[in-house]
């Protein structure tokens, strides 16, 4: 639905409240046992990938009936300082999983594999066989050719010969069973969970979160860094969290300054040449 002004307007905490804010999440990743990620289009909008509902967001520009600018490809963008700097918390044993609505594919190319990540609404660059459900991850954008949801490839398989398409979930679809069942599982485990550049709007994917801040047994606490607000800032803030209001490169910047954690840039392509 379209958005008033008040939901698309942004807000930034100002310098002072952004180094507290930064040095809050920094203390809560070091205490947490278990941390989960969730991650919405906020987090690739300096790959130069659109958001959603932000000022220049697709569904912002549609709904006043402008039709968005894609400065990139889905093929020519690359992971952002924060989704290395997810990797690196990955590799400190600060970051146990990761859930994302996005289908850019960007953290599995930035070195998280299917195991260690949820991918709610699909992959751009994975297509699967719709007779036996075998999955390809390709180096190119798979959903750019297609008749229907085919994509003019068949299965690998000589004993299946299946035809491929896309894995993409569009409004309407449900979310894959199994993507979702872990996604669940990880975060009704976490003692932490941080929200990055999601204006929480599509259900299910934002209601998982809560599997964590309402849990009967030693509740965890919500994160937010959104610069829009969202429904759940209440929630965030009754958990012992709170809702960010930065871009989140900036923010994640002085996170991992704090954490005394060097970002490695992004080089080797982990998606696609594995």
């Amino acid at each position: 639905s379209a958005l008033n002004e008040e939901e698309i307007k942004e807000f930034y905490d100002s310098e002072e409240v952004l180094q507290e804010k930064a040095e809050k999440l920094a203390k809560l990743i070091s205490e947490s046992k278990y941390t989960v990620v969730h991650t919405g289009a906020g987090i690739s909008t300096a790959a130069k990938l659109p958001d959603y509902r932000g000022p220049s967001g697709v569904w912002t520009l549609r709904s006043k009936g402008y039709e968005p600018q894609f400065q990139v490809t889905l093929e020519q963008a690359t992971p952002t300082f924060t989704h290395m700097a997810l990797v690196k918390l990955k590799e400190s044993k600060m970051l146990q999983f990761v859930v994302s609505t996005n289908v850019d594919g960007l953290h599995r190319r930035s070195g998280f594999g299917a195991d260690e990540m949820s991918e709610l609404h699909g992959n751009g660059f994975k297509e699967y066989c719709d007779k036996c459900g075998k999955d390809y991850i390709r180096a190119f954008d798979v959903t750019l050719k297609r008749s229907g949801r085919h994509t003019g490839r068949l299965c690998q398989d000589d004993k299946c010969n299946g035809k491929l398409r896309d894995s993409i979930i569009n409004f309407g679809e449900n979310l894959p069973e199994k993507e979702l069942e872990k996604a669940m599982v990880h975060t009704a485990k976490a003692d932490l969970v941080i929200m990055l550049g999601s204006s929480m709007r599509v259900s299910p994917a934002c209601n998982i979160p809560e599997e964590s801040y309402l849990r009967d047994d030693n509740p965890g606490k919500f994160v937010i860094v959104n610069l829009q607000k969202t429904n759940y800032d209440d929630a965030a803030k009754e958990s012992g969290g709170f809702r960010v209001g930065a871009k989140i490169d900036d923010y994640f910047t002085r996170v991992m300054d704090i954490l005394k954690l060097k970002v490695d840039p992004f080089a080797d392509d982990a998606m696609i040449n594995s």
